[in-house]
């Protein structure tokens, strides 16, 4: 063990004439002293190591997930299975540990500290994500798309500008009812943000359609879904500001529904 300038720690021990010098990492330098004098070197070292901190001794260490069972475990970020999982931890002395679990369609919002003295199976929380259960992973989230009349759709597909604004708005509000935005002269629809709350989190999201900048007709869409987590429950009335919103890379299928019947029209 190093001492305070980075090398290791001596000792020096004197009886019966004879001296002997021990470092703290059970090296022995000089001549070899009587066992008594071992002992007392040894004795004083051990001190010093339980006064530094010590070395790291292994304990075994059940971890297992509740609610969700069979959540994949991480302890101080590093995985070591699938719960149940017994493992062997080095502890230094006063450490204390942080685990957590993630699977799909779970929530693994939450953190649990153990120490070496733990001697009932640690139990790290993992609770059900209904907002997950309901949505579907999807490219086309937060991503504008365009869709080209004259390259895409089939034999009847719209390629008039006016006939196509009145396919996307009757398209578009057969699943969303509230439209915020409905501008002909700019051809720019933006529906309403739909709100579903969970649990333990918010999801909202709206569908976005727009004129592309080029000579001849094509269509902008992008639908924007955002998702707020909390590791404690929502209440129905609480309200959730703008800024607290991230980007959700999942969709609700009615929502990836739309935006494939509009790529089949045009």
């Amino acid at each position: 063990m190093p001492g305070q300038d980075g090398k290791p720690a001596t000792l020096v021990v004197y009886g019966e004439g004879r001296e002997q010098t021990f470092r703290r990492d059970g090296g022995v330098i000089g001549k070899r002293g009587s066992m008594k004098q071992n002992y007392m070197a040894l004795r004083v070292m051990a001190i010093g190591l339980v006064v530094a901190g010590g070395p790291a001794w292994a304990t075994k260490i059940t971890l297992d997930t509740a609610p969700v069972k069979q959540g994949r475990i991480f302890v101080d970020g590093k995985f070591l299975g699938v719960a149940p999982v017994t493992v062997d931890l080095k502890f230094s002395h006063g450490i204390v540990m942080k685990a957590r679990a993630e699977k799909d369609g779970a929530l693994g919002l939450w953190t649990t500290d153990f120490a070496k003295d733990q001697h009932q199976t640690v139990m790290v929380r993992l609770e059900e994500d209904e907002a997950s259960k309901q949505t579907v992973a999807s490219d086309i989230a937060n991503k504008w798309l365009t869709i080209d009349p004259s390259t895409t759709g089939g034999a009847n597909k719209v390629i008039d500008e006016g006939e196509a604004w009145k396919k996307i708005v009757s398209i578009v509000t057969d699943n969303y009812t509230d439209v915020e935005q409905l501008d002909r002269a700019s051809f720019y629809l933006r529906s309403a943000w739909r709100v579903r709350r969970y649990a333990y989190s918010v999801v909202r999201n709206r569908l976005i359609v727009k004129r592309g900048v080029t000579p001849n007709l094509t269509i902008r869409v992008e639908i924007e879904s955002q998702i707020y987590r909390s590791t404690e429950p929502l209440a129905a009335s609480m309200p959730i500001r703008d800024e607290m919103f991230t980007e959700n890379p999942r969709v609700y299928p009615a929502d990836q529904d739309t935006v494939r019947i509009l790529r089949d029209q045009f």
